[in-house]
């Protein structure tokens, strides 16, 4: 009974609170005496920063997109000498698109003077479609002084500052999977930046405003066989740039042991691990019959190593999305290991670009179906419409941080400002003991709380009444009586730190900020849908928060890999010929056709660390 008693008290002085917060929400403040200044890593004032209309939304509309022939035979007439690089910057065959509802979805139809009509789906729930473009902040600050990097025509960049800056080591790797999106092992040449390309790239990456404090993403291919790859790590520590990530299969991780510490020791903060299901029959696709314990002993050896680990999904419909259920419960029960997860419906480019229109219309994963799925796979109540929100939202978050900052600071917080069509999020908080978890928006407001923080970041207040408005935002929005049992006000503390520690760099502990050291552990679950020619919105692409950095500046990761970019890139500036390379270095090893991986025995030697969880049958 005292217990009982005593959290009937606690929450009576919550909800008391929550009602003293709500009434001085509402207390007026009056008019800032002093207007805001302009920051030194943004190219002006807040108040400069453009519209939602400067990103077309609303269904029915018309936007830009291109024609999927027109932009094969532009990218193979620049590969052939018949035209240069321009030919991608002036038209890669523009036309117009029409984004409209139909029957409950949303679709894009163009048509081609040349090669006719094209369409797709991009919401198999129009409702989900409508809500996140509603919610929606607008673009970050416009980019300027960067000629150097956003240099490409109807492909560059012009909002933001972006949340992943994407380095691409090689196009070589040790596995030959499906899908692919860039078909590595099946071109013939060999492209890997050295050192040098790598200094130049991350200098060129503070050239320009707005500044930003940017996550570095080491991929490919496969990253870990680039003889640069440590070095590469360092050279970015060395630069100042902390938040230093590797997108990898695992494997070099699970085969060599020590692999992961020497990783950590050169300044890798954390590891995105490509996952498609859990268990070897639910990744077979990628043609290693034990990838499944190939990721659960990569993912013994990166935590031992104290290296965060994000779990990096591709969905294709019918292959494995009744994998994204059991995939997030994974991630849940073991949340002092995974510290997100990140699904990314199949991009048909690469390996894919040729397939037909059955196909294509057969695998066609949105991302109105991933909420769906997971609120149909999930044991816990998950509603698409409550719990998911565009990832440019916690760009609000950025924006007060941003406030909280000195004038003078070099550059503002990691600020996702990705169009709501084509980034979605949902975050929850799970117990780290009990392992309950539950979305956020089930007891705190959100959607009002994003709007708060508009408000906090445009009112231009000091330090401490920025603070104190803040305090207010959260305690007004918090619903006591939803909360979880065990969960309390207190407890809000740890969270924010933890969102902070997501965005911004303070003091040296922000890695343990980040993970959080109370009971309640944050989760985000991602939606990243990544655009191919057919479902092309060059209107969206000028907002991409994963630029991939080339020695031709920064460009849109749909762009890079859809417009004909990639292919260019790799062949103006290739290391060497497939043959050549073969003759001077040999052959690595190529896990496919569904082979074995030799690793110990992960159910043998950590029989307690990872834990299986069941498929749930949707």
């Amino acid at each position: 009974m005292p217990r009982i008693s005593n959290v009937l008290s606690r929450r009576a002085v919550e909800k008391a609170l929550c009602t003293i917060s709500e009434l001085s929400w509402r207390v007026p403040l009056g008019i800032a005496t002093k207007p805001r200044r302009a920051s030194s890593w943004a190219p002006g004032k807040p108040s400069d920063r453009p519209t939602r209309s400067a990103i077309p939304l609303g269904v029915p509309r018309t936007t830009r997109s291109v024609c999927p022939n027109c932009v094969i035979e532009t990218r193979n007439a620049v590969l052939e000498g018949r035209a240069d690089i321009n030919a991608l910057k002036r038209d890669p065959g523009v036309i117009a698109a029409e984004i409209v509802e139909e029957a409950g979805r949303v679709l894009i139809r163009k048509m081609c003077q040349v090669h006719g009509p094209f369409e797709d789906v991009l919401a198999t729930d129009a409702a989900f479609f409508c809500r996140m473009e509603e919610l929606y902040p607008g673009p970050d600050f416009a980019c300027s002084g960067d000629d150097l990097v956003h240099d490409h025509g109807v492909s560059s960049v012009r909002y933001g500052r972006g949340a992943f800056l994407v380095f691409d080591l090689t196009n070589r790797c040790n596995m030959k999977c499906w899908p692919c999106f860039m078909d590595a092992n099946a071109v013939g040449h060999v492209h890997e930046l050295d050192l040098d390309d790598i200094k130049r790239i991350l200098d060129r990456a503070r050239s320009f405003k707005p500044r930003r404090e940017i996550n570095i993403l080491f991929s490919g291919g496969e990253p870990t066989i680039s003889p640069f790859f440590l070095d590469a790590i360092r050279s970015a520590r060395a630069m100042g740039f902390k938040r230093l990530h590797v997108a990898t299969n695992g494997i070099r991780f699970a085969q060599d042991t020590g692999f992961a510490q020497q990783a950590r020791e050169a300044g890798l903060h954390s590891v995105f691990l490509q996952l498609d299901g859990v268990s070897d029959e639910g990744n077979r696709h990628r043609g290693v019959a034990n990838l499944f314990g190939v990721k659960q002993q990569a993912m013994e050896n990166l935590a031992n190593a104290g290296l965060r680990i994000t779990l990096q999904v591709t969905v294709a419909n019918g292959v494995n999305n009744d994998q994204v259920g059991p995939i997030v419960e994974f991630a849940l029960r073991n949340v002092d290991r995974v510290f997100s997860v990140v699904f990314q419906p199949i991009m048909f480019t690469g390996r894919d670009e040729n397939v037909t229109a059955d196909r294509r219309y057969e695998q066609r994963y949105t991302l109105s179906q991933l909420a769906a799925d997971l609120g149909s796979q999930m044991s816990t109540e998950w509603e698409p419409l409550r719990d998911w929100f565009p990832t440019a939202a916690i760009s609000r978050f950025s924006d007060v941080l941003d406030l909280l900052q000195p004038a003078d600071s070099a550059e503002g917080a990691v600020a996702p400002n990705e169009h709501p069509d084509w980034g979605v999020m949902s975050p929850l908080i799970v117990n780290r003991r009990t392992g309950f978890w539950v979305p956020i928006a089930r007891f705190f407001n959100l959607e009002r709380f994003n709007r708060d923080l508009q408000i906090i970041a445009n009112s231009g207040r000091g330090k401490a009444l920025t603070y104190v408005r803040l305090g207010t935002a959260i305690l007004r929005n918090y619903s006591p009586d939803l909360a979880p049992s065990g969960f309390s006000v207190v407890d809000f503390v740890d969270l924010f730190r933890q969102c902070s520690a997501r965005t911004r760099i303070e003091g040296p502990n922000w890695e343990r900020d980040e993970r959080g050291t109370g009971q309640w552990a944050t989760t985000i679950v991602y939606g990243q849908w990544f655009q191919d020619l057919v479902v092309q919105n060059l209107a969206a692409i000028e907002t991409s928060m994963t630029p991939v950095a080339t020695q031709e500046g920064e460009i849109p990761f749909s762009a890079y890999n859809s417009l004909g970019w990639r292919e260019v890139v790799e062949r103006l500036h290739s290391t060497a010929t497939l043959s050549e390379w073969h003759r001077k270095h040999g052959r690595h090893a190529i896990h496919a056709n569904g082979s074995l991986v030799q690793i110990q025995d992960v159910q043998k030697v950590y029989p307690r660390t990872i834990r299986e969880v069941p498929v749930i049958v949707p």
